[in-house]
């Protein structure tokens, strides 16, 4: 009421100019005077009395079960921090639940969804444990599924990476007469297999009618922290040269795994791009944007347009029906696998 007799307005027009959802009813001059005498107020409105008007937390969240590493991982630290700048345009807050498994940290997520603690959900098939997951099937608040390519889910609402495309663009571009001096190098998981088994349906697509023989370099990894995966990737870069050594193409599960063997093999006096083709994955070299030259051939995810889409469809849900959104990867050709378009 004071801010609106301040202002020479209603006090309907303060609440939707200060409402981030109307505010776009209000002209921007009269919304940045509201503003100014908020300032001088130090006001803003109170949103758990919104909350009561509304039956809106104004919150989502986001179950993760392995929060050391997933905060260290670039692709969901992206697909976080976009999906936080989308709701807070719509004057919404992301909040983190952890749930690992550990039967007592499940039941308090448990408890959090039951007495409605947002209202909408985001996370992974891989973060979830069979009662969370059940839990929040049973929810009427809207819940998105980030799936990995070459993963998917039924009945429920998900985004699904595809990778195919991008993997088979690159197998288009790599010249026929190393077709068959082709490998791939990565730590032994799941994850790796399942992008190994990508980039083989990839290659039919490809080249339909040949039978291209990728070669495999696994290693074991000591440790799931991404900032220490580089490390583990150039000492079995060395390890294993003389059998890198005998292809020309190799696919990396990850740029840092790329970044890795291009250091290996400069180091034994082999130039990437020149001697030998790299590609990795992730398109960690423009994760801060500070990198003014990129130099490792990648597939990127899109993890940024995947964290602002998901923020997009839970502000945009409006009926029940299971959506599946799916979001391709790109190849980006740089100077490791230099390709003339």
């Amino acid at each position: 009421k004071t801010i609106a007799e301040k202002a020479g307005v209603n006090q309907a027009t303060v609440s939707r100019a200060l409402n981030q959802a109307t505010a776009y009813m209000i002209s921007e001059k009269m919304r940045e005077k509201i503003r100014k005498i908020c300032d001088e107020l130090d006001y803003r409105p109170n949103y758990s009395g919104r909350s009561i008007v509304t039956g809106k937390t104004f919150k989502i969240g986001m179950i993760l079960c392995d929060m050391l590493h997933d905060f260290s991982a670039h692709d969901w630290a992206r697909i976080i921090y976009n999906l936080s700048i989308e709701l807070q345009k719509h004057g919404y807050a992301l909040t983190i639940l952890h749930a690992d498994g550990n039967e007592n940290r499940d039941r308090q997520v448990l408890d959090f969804l039951m007495s409605g603690i947002a209202d909408g959900y985001v996370t992974s098939l891989s973060m979830l444990g069979t009662n969370v997951f059940n839990m929040l099937q049973k929810l009427k608040a809207p819940l998105w599924i980030v799936c990995p390519s070459g993963e998917t889910v039924s009945a429920i609402n998900h985004i699904q990476r595809d990778d195919i495309p991008a993997f088979s663009e690159v197998w288009h571009n790599i010249p026929e007469n190393i077709l068959d001096k082709t490998a791939f190098f990565g730590m032994e998981s799941i994850d790796v297999n399942i992008r190994l088994r990508e980039i083989k349906a990839a290659s039919v697509i490809a080249h339909p009618g040949k039978n291209i023989i990728i070669t495999p370099i696994f290693y074991k990894h000591h440790t799931r922290m991404t900032a220490l995966e580089y490390r583990d990737a150039y000492r079995q870069a060395i390890i294993h040269m003389d059998e890198l050594k005998k292809h020309k193409f190799i696919w990396c599960y990850s740029d840092l795994c790329a970044r890795a063997l291009c250091d290996a093999l400069e180091d034994n006096g082999i130039m990437p791009g020149k001697d030998i083709y790299i590609i990795g994955y992730g398109d960690f070299e423009t994760y801060e944007k500070t990198d003014p030259r990129p130099v490792i051939s990648t597939i990127s995810a899109n993890a940024d347009f995947i964290g602002e889409t998901i923020g997009k469809l839970l502000m945009s849900a409006k009926n029940n029906n299971i959506q599946r959104k799916i979001i391709q990867s790109t190849f980006i050709p740089r100077e490791t696998f230099p390709v003339n378009k």
